[in-house]
């Protein structure tokens, strides 16, 4: 199993008012770095991203999304503290819901998870046409949050997991943010061995 660490992230869903979430100002209170990279998509319309200090920031009216460049606990622990800051310092901002986001991809997973896939698929639509992908999805209610699951079988078997905090108001959600995105990595990774013997490639992705 390997990482696809483009699409992890940590978001923060609200009415965020993007003016305010400057390269300067971002660079102040969360990166703590001088000088930050300014990145916009090649087509037009989506949203800017910046980067500095191995992390990436995408700002937009309904979300900020922390993306980490590399799989590091100590950067993930900077990222929720980065992330507990901006919540705290903006925290009139109306704010409904945090998850933290996890996506792995095997080309050869185990037969117990080859087999539950199976199991989905096996219906008759694959008579009406080609299939193109099989789905398995699950959603787990744990401790103070909800694990969203899904297996999804194509060209590749992918892993998503997303863990969601629902949250009143950006208080509550600084609160509740502290102490876990490092935690869920490590919760994740030990519960798709447990269920589907799914290990990491360490170094790899």
């Amino acid at each position: 199993m390997k990482r696809e660490l483009e699409k992890w992230s940590l978001v923060v869903a609200g009415q965020w008012n993007t003016a305010i979430l400057s390269p300067g100002w971002l660079a102040k209170e969360f990166f703590k770095e001088a000088e930050v990279k300014i990145m916009y998509p090649v087509l037009g319309g989506g949203p800017p991203v910046f980067e500095a200090a191995e992390i990436r920031v995408v700002v937009a009216g309904d979300r900020v999304a922390f993306v980490p460049l590399k799989d590091d606990l100590v950067l993930l622990n900077r990222i929720e503290s980065g992330a507990k800051h901006i919540l705290e310092t903006l925290r009139y901002t109306p704010v409904s819901a945090f998850g933290e986001n996890f996506h792995y991809i095997d080309d050869s997973p185990p037969r117990q998870l080859k087999d539950a896939i199976d199991r989905v698929g096996a219906d008759k639509l694959g008579t009406q046409g080609t299939v193109l992908e099989t789905a398995l999805r699950r959603s787990l209610e744990l401790e103070g949050r909800r694990l969203n699951l899904t297996i999804s079988s194509g060209d590749a078997f992918r892993i998503e997991l997303n863990y969601h905090y629902d949250v009143s108001d950006a208080k509550q959600a600084a609160e509740r943010i502290e102490n876990t995105y490092a935690p869920n990595h490590e919760h994740g990774l030990a519960l798709l061995e447990s269920a589907y013997e799914l290990v990491l490639d360490e170094g790899i992705g």
